[in-house]
């Protein structure tokens, strides 16, 4: 294996602190952490006292910083994402559930629908168990959870069976086998499961996001990304050296397999779960260890895992066919985190508490939503630039904008406009002419019209 002959002082390089609730996470360099003294940090309020408009994406974010503004979508407030960044280092989400509810109270009307069932109940548990914490009441609430989530899935599974049989019969076998694999997961029977890296280094990826330390996030992302290439397809490709840096940073003078060099980075991966107590990334790890050594392992269904594979691979040679739609639209309909109570209980049943916080609020973080994407041309200027959050600009991908829309009141647009119009004329942030474009580019791709009366300063 692979640990032993390399010289492993690349995690040593990571330094390691512990917040206020005893967690190790690094030495935070980024500037909105209250617990780190630095004589060079500076300010992250920006000098919007200059008042001049905003000229780069991450100008254009840092507004609902200090402003509310709406998503172009579903209408719900955004949240600054050094917030969420601020909190995780205070210990908001890690300390007693009493001092969370107070401190996110404010924060609830800016949950996706599932997020403010689950803090209502944690809010609930709060006035009879002030101390505890929200690990704990998140296992509390599980067991009824995963029995309702089941149930729901299991109807929806029943639906997508049905459909099937309008498929021809070499694609009915292929589904079916497809199916029973998900069965699997949804019962969570064990099985033989193949390592995917790629995947691995996804879920690695997604984890990570809410990890406090930003060098510590960067080296977990650095090691994990040469897992996504095409030299990782095959266990047994041999490794050129200058990937083999990238994830060791140690000079590596004999050619390792990505067999190797895969159970490397899970074990480095595993080590900083453990000192982190992130039993959800520990897990992932041993789990995938399991893989490699061909052993049977229980891998929870997952909604996004289960229509990409779906739409990618089992469904894939139809998509001229009506078929193919109906069944992605019966998909759809499979609870969400973001949708449903259950579906947050159990998918982070195994979290701790920072990361239960930052998954209550992450669906609502600021995001910069490109009106015409950039896979069908479309510029990264401001005027083709909105604000969304994650979850709705996650949820639409590459969707042309006018069909993403379909599924909100098309006036929620109009709100998230009034509220940069306010902070154009008022404080000089926003550019009326990029505020123009934005409307602009929303009538062509959106084929949603606005009203830009309001707006001084711009093109009459």
């Amino acid at each position: 294996m692979l640990i032993s002959r390399v010289n492993l002082i690349a995690y040593n390089r990571v330094g390691i602190a512990k917040n206020s609730s005893g967690i190790s996470v690094g030495y935070c360099r980024n500037p909105i952490c209250p617990t780190i003294s630095n004589k060079n940090s500076y300010s992250d309020t920006v000098s919007f006292g200059i008042k001049t408009p905003v000229t780069n994406h991450k100008e254009f974010r840092m507004l609902t910083k200090d402003h509310v503004i709406h998503c172009i979508y579903c209408k719900k407030p955004l949240i600054y994402h050094g917030t969420l960044r601020d909190m995780l280092a205070r210990g908001v989400f890690s300390g007693p559930v009493s001092e969370f509810v107070k401190e996110i109270s404010p924060y609830r009307d800016y949950m996706k629908r599932g997020q403010q069932q689950v803090f209502d109940q944690i809010a609930k548990y709060a006035e009879k168990c002030p101390q505890t914490h929200l690990e704990e009441i998140l296992q509390l609430l599980h067991q009824n959870s995963i029995k309702r989530l089941v149930k729901t899935q299991a109807r929806i599974f029943k639906l997508l069976i049905e459909e099937s049989k309008k498929l021809p019969p070499d694609m009915q076998k292929r589904f079916r086998q497809f199916m029973k694999v998900q069965h699997k997961r949804l019962y969570e029977i064990p099985y033989q499961e193949k390592f995917n890296p790629e995947t691995f280094a996804y879920k690695v990826h997604k984890m990570v996001q809410s990890v406090p330390n930003p060098e510590l996030r960067g080296y977990l992302l650095r090691i994990t990304a040469p897992m996504t290439t095409e030299k990782f397809k095959n266990p047994e490709n041999l490794i050129p050296r200058e990937l083999g840096l990238q994830m060791t940073s140690s000079r590596i003078d004999k050619l390792h397999t990505a067999k190797d060099f895969s159970e490397y980075v899970i074990y480095r991966v595993q080590k900083i779960g453990e000192r982190l107590d992130r039993q959800d990334i520990v897990r992932l790890c041993r789990t995938s260890q399991r893989m490699i050594e061909g052993k049977k392992v229980i891998i929870p269904f997952s909604n996004k895992e289960f229509l990409k594979e779906l739409a990618k691979v089992e469904l894939a040679e139809l998509r001229p066919n009506p078929v193919y739609y109906d069944m992605l639209a019966i998909s759809r309909k499979l609870p969400s985190s973001n949708s449903n109570m259950s579906s947050f209980v159990v998918k982070h049943r195994y979290s701790n508490s920072d990361t239960i916080g930052y998954q209550l609020l992450k669906p609502s973080i600021t995001t910069i939503e490109h009106e015409q994407t950039r896979t069908s041309g479309g510029s990264d200027a401001l005027s083709n630039c909105v604000l969304a959050c994650n979850a709705d600009n996650f949820d639409r991908g590459s969707m042309p904008q006018y069909v993403y829309l379909d599924r909100w009141n098309k006036k929620n647009p109009q709100v998230y406009f009034d509220d940069v119009i306010k902070i154009s004329n008022e404080e000089n942030l926003i550019s009326p002419s990029d505020i123009e474009g934005q409307a602009l580019t929303l009538k062509e791709q959106g084929h949603v019209e606005v009203d830009l009366s309001a707006l001084k300063g711009g093109e009459k």
